[in-house]
């Protein structure tokens, strides 16, 4: 841990490094690591991503929706291009590794966009069956979830 947190400070554009700190620290250091790793790197997803994890891990369910909301406005005011095949990639992995809260917010979040109102359905259908195809359950389930409050008489 000394090594690592002596490594950031050295190399503070090692996402890598400061992923695996904060995997090392305890929930409240990884949290303080993770907002550090944020504002030395904020146009770096997976950071924002590990954050929605730990606060996962740690039971804290609305935390994780507010972490991947502020994500995505902090990321796009930094001028990251938000893609929604990355993001909906990103959430197969979280579903893949038990992070199925985080996996949900990200689709909640990230599903929407950039897609006209009268291509939705049929986007969100093609998305859902992909994820089903991947066999990314949790996914599919989230994209349907969130297609049916949006388009509930569809």
């Amino acid at each position: 841990r000394i090594m690592l947190s002596h490594a950031v400070e050295c190399i503070p554009s090692s996402v890598e490094m400061w992923l695996a700190l904060a995997k090392l620290e305890t929930y409240e250091n990884a949290k303080k690591v993770l907002n550090k790793a944020r504002s030395t790197i904020p146009t770096e997803k997976s950071i924002w991503v590990t954050a929605a994890q730990l606060e996962e891990a740690n039971g804290n369910e609305e935390t994780v929706r507010t972490v991947i909301r502020k994500a995505v406005k902090s990321l796009t005011a930094h001028g990251v291009q938000i893609d929604r095949e990355e993001w909906i990639s990103e959430a197969e992995k979280c579903e893949k590794c038990g992070s199925v809260i985080t996996c949900q917010s990200i689709i909640m979040e990230t599903i929407g966009l950039n897609i006209e109102d009268e291509d939705r359905k049929s986007t969100w259908r093609e998305d859902a069956e992909n994820a089903l195809a991947r066999g990314s359950v949790a996914t599919a389930r989230a994209i349907y979830a969130h297609a049916t409050t949006v388009l509930p008489g569809k």
